[in-house]
């Protein structure tokens, strides 16, 4: 097994719940191991601290699966991690969900692992080839726990660069069950979506911003919609199901409006959306929306959910001043009394700064805000350090 040193810095942050050991971070002169090791972490007396999985191809060499005490790292210790995991999640059906996060990495005790639920399908991926090892444990485990026909196998753009992991284990795989006919069809809140699993982003749907779009469907009866990179249009469909007069569409990718336009057809089977209704424009955000600008357009109900600008730390500020621009261009087209809800998934910014950003693009209008109320993760996507907390949004009144 391998030993692993660190500063005592870092003990103090690990035993505070931080599951992460940076390769520079790592203090021994050599460390010899392969992917998926188990290694040890002892503190500054030489007593236990904690044990993890070693992968020797990431920035991250480390991620801890334990502290404090030591134990098996075998079948049953990954039991009673998604056990308790399940427990968090089991009143969803009950809500009429039927899509949701099973396993939220770091965050319900398996770093670097995302596991989510479409009905049958399970998708599981990776963001670090460590737990190749271990995938044959997780299967039995999956089939025994979950009721699921499949499992498919996603990995993050690192792993899947990667050579020498086997080819069982490629972008896609499907790890068990019966092979895909077409997408998968899941509920949310009670209406009807489909996901592409194999080629859709990240696990084929942005199951985090549930709760934001259940607060949109009660907020746009009557009101004109306009959804912002809207991508497969889930905000849509539920401003549509809470009684939205309108809704305009904006994004970049076809191929994301094309899955839009399915899901509506499949939440409103027995509804034709008029122009007037329902429109769709291809193009850059920034730009649509200083073009609605110029041509006078204003809506009751404008939301901002962007792809996260900052995807490395040095990218922060520009991140901040990116979200700030666009609160501004979005607070431009928004009705007087209307409601903005601007988002970030940006995990280098951080929820004060990200808040501030958004007041001050509203205020630079000249325009004046309420606070409506803040907005983090749904309980399907828990974080127990602040890294694990990316998502942050916030609704706000436009006067």
């Amino acid at each position: 097994m391998i030993h692993i040193k660190i500063s005592k810095t870092l003990e103090k942050k690990i035993r505070q719940g931080y599951p992460w050991i940076f390769h520079y971070q790592v203090q021994n002169e050599k460390v010899e191991g392969k992917l998926g090791d188990l290694a040890v972490v002892y503190d500054s007396k030489n007593k236990f601290l904690a044990i993890g999985l070693y992968d020797p191809e990431s920035d991250i060499r480390l991620r801890i699966l334990q502290t404090s005490n030591p134990v098996d790292i075998d079948s049953r210790f990954f039991e009673v991690r998604l056990n308790r995991a399940l427990k968090l999640r089991e009143n969803l059906f009950g809500e009429g969900t039927t899509g949701y996060r099973v396993i939220n990495g770091e965050n319900d005790g398996f770093p670097g692992l995302v596991l989510d639920r479409y009905e049958e399908t399970v998708v599981l991926k990776l963001y670090t080839s460590a737990w190749v090892p271990y995938l044959d444990t997780l299967i039995t485990l999956f089939k025994k726990k979950l009721s699921t026909q499949r499992c498919v196998l996603r990995r993050s753009r690192k792993v899947a660069a990667l050579e020498g992991i086997s080819k069982k284990y490629n972008e896609g795989h499907l790890l068990f069950g019966s092979k895909l006919e077409g997408p998968v069809h899941f509920k949310e809140n009670g209406l009807d979506f489909e996901v592409d699993v194999i080629a859709g982003q990240k696990t084929g749907f942005y199951l985090d911003q549930r709760d934001n779009r259940q607060k949109v469907r009660l907020l746009s009866r009557g009101n004109s919609v306009l959804n912002v990179f809207s991508y497969t249009g889930a905000f849509s469909a539920y401003a549509f199901a809470g009684g939205a007069s309108s809704v305009l569409e904006i994004d970049s990718n076809s191929f994301a409006l094309a899955a839009s336009r399915k899901n509506l057809r499949l939440c409103f089977s027995n509804r034709n959306f008029s122009v007037e209704e329902f429109s769709q424009m291809k193009a850059d955000g920034f730009d649509a929306l200083s073009k609605l600008e110029l041509d006078n357009q204003e809506y009751d109900l404008v939301i901002v959910d962007p792809p996260a600008f900052a995807k490395r730390k040095k990218q922060t500020n520009v991140a901040l001043n990116a979200y700030m621009k666009l609160a501004q261009a979005g607070a431009k087209v928004t009705k007087k009394g209307g409601i903005l809800f601007a988002a970030s998934c940006s995990v280098h910014v951080q929820p004060l700064s990200f808040f501030k950003a958004v007041f001050s693009g509203i205020q630079s209008t000249g325009r004046g805000y309420e606070e409506i109320n803040r907005t983090s993760h749904a309980k399907d996507h828990p974080f127990i350090f602040s890294e694990g907390e990316y998502l942050k949004g916030v609704f706000c009144k436009i006067n």
